[in-house]
């Protein structure tokens, strides 16, 4: 059971505790972009043997870097405003953050393997 935080700055900390995972998430975004970018060379395989969709694979080389930039967004307002507002825990929402992130990633890449013709 989550019991609220008595005064304000309690509240504040709380939501402070918070910025280490925050970076965290934004600097594992960034990983996850470059790795996405550089998986990107699958494409240089590709031709008459391998046929490939250039749609996809542009729409998961350019669409990751936004799509984890608003995750990341989304998750550190969240993370601030859930314990300065509602008193609980920002872990969480934290982790629910990190888990969207890892999701957009592995579904990124697996559009840019459909789309190299690798899978």
């Amino acid at each position: 059971m989550v019991r609220p935080m008595d005064s304000g700055w309690r509240r504040f900390g709380y939501a402070l505790e918070a910025s280490p995972g925050l970076v965290l998430q934004l600097v594992g975004s960034a990983v996850a972009w470059t790795f996405v970018q550089l998986s990107g060379m699958m494409v240089a395989g590709c031709g008459p043997e391998r046929p490939c969709n250039h749609t996809l694979t542009d729409l998961a080389t350019n669409g990751i870097q936004p799509a984890l930039l608003v995750a990341w967004a989304i998750t550190a307002v969240l993370v601030f405003a859930v314990p300065l507002v509602w008193g609980r825990s920002p872990l969480p929402v934290l982790l629910i953050g990190i888990g969207v992130s890892a999701l957009l990633t592995v579904v990124a890449y697996v559009t840019l393997s459909i789309g190299a013709g690798v899978m």
